[in-house]
């Protein structure tokens, strides 16, 4: 009936489901953009970098095994809300999960570029805007290497350079028991494929940029949720 053009195949999920506002949620099959997070040789890789990540409890250290063996492919597109568009494919957006994984890198160099105004209405210490803040220029930033052709003063991009390289890799990632299943890993594999090669200051190499360790906190003897306001900010503690 299917190849008569008599019937469709469809699938439906097993229950309604519903938004936090409310909205009745409508399933689509579509086509997206994903992260090949079963590849082989990527996911072997990804085991090493777990081999020098302190995580504190042996059932963080199987968790990440376990979501390790299992994690295939992930849908890293979508095509409404806020989000950073896809360099190759500009009608999607990168969803939060896969935008999520090494901003962290950005805190390094933040306050000169931004000087602690988030809206970016006036420019930072260095004086740089965000246009000037080109491909070429963040390769610099993270990777070394020549200076990149720009009018941003040669003395500002060895600064931005200098404190990237003083404060990563990152020595320790709070966060949630939870999401070992997805960012935590997440955050593994993309800091393994944008610092793929761990070398040695002045060996021609960068140093290793992986993270040293992940850790759950607790707070009052319960995780920490805003939804129940048992949390606490930086600022606070």
């Amino acid at each position: 009936m299917v190849a008569s053009g008599e019937a469709v195949l469809y699938q439906e999920p097993e229950r309604s489901v519903t938004t936090r506002s409310g909205d009745q949620c409508v399933v689509a099959l579509t086509n997206q953009w994903y992260l090949d997070y079963g590849e082989p040789g990527w996911k072997e890789t990804v085991r090493n970098v777990l081999k020098g990540v302190r995580t504190y409890a042996e059932e963080v250290n199987n968790n990440f095994l376990t979501t390790l063996d299992w994690l295939h492919e992930h849908a890293c597109s979508r095509v409404f809300g806020l989000g950073t568009l896809i360099p190759w494919d500009p009608k999607f957006m990168i969803e939060s999960l896969s935008d999520s994984t090494i901003y962290m890198s950005y805190y390094t160099v933040a306050y000169l570029l931004q000087g602690g105004v988030v809206n970016g209405s006036t420019p930072g210490p260095l004086g740089i805007r965000p246009e000037q803040m080109t491909v070429a220029v963040w390769d610099y930033v993270f990777f070394g290497g020549d200076l990149p052709t720009t009018d941003i003063p040669p003395e500002s991009l060895r600064k931005l350079r200098r404190e990237f390289c003083y404060w990563y890799p990152v020595d320790l990632r709070v966060s949630g028991k939870d999401l070992i299943q997805n960012h935590l890993t997440y955050f593994l594999y993309n800091h393994q494929a944008i610092w793929p090669q761990p070398g040695r200051e002045g060996a021609g190499q960068e140093p290793c940029r992986w993270p040293k360790a992940v850790r759950h906190l607790l707070l009052n003897s319960e995780k920490m949720s805003k939804s129940t306001g048992n949390f606490l900010t930086l600022k606070q503690s």
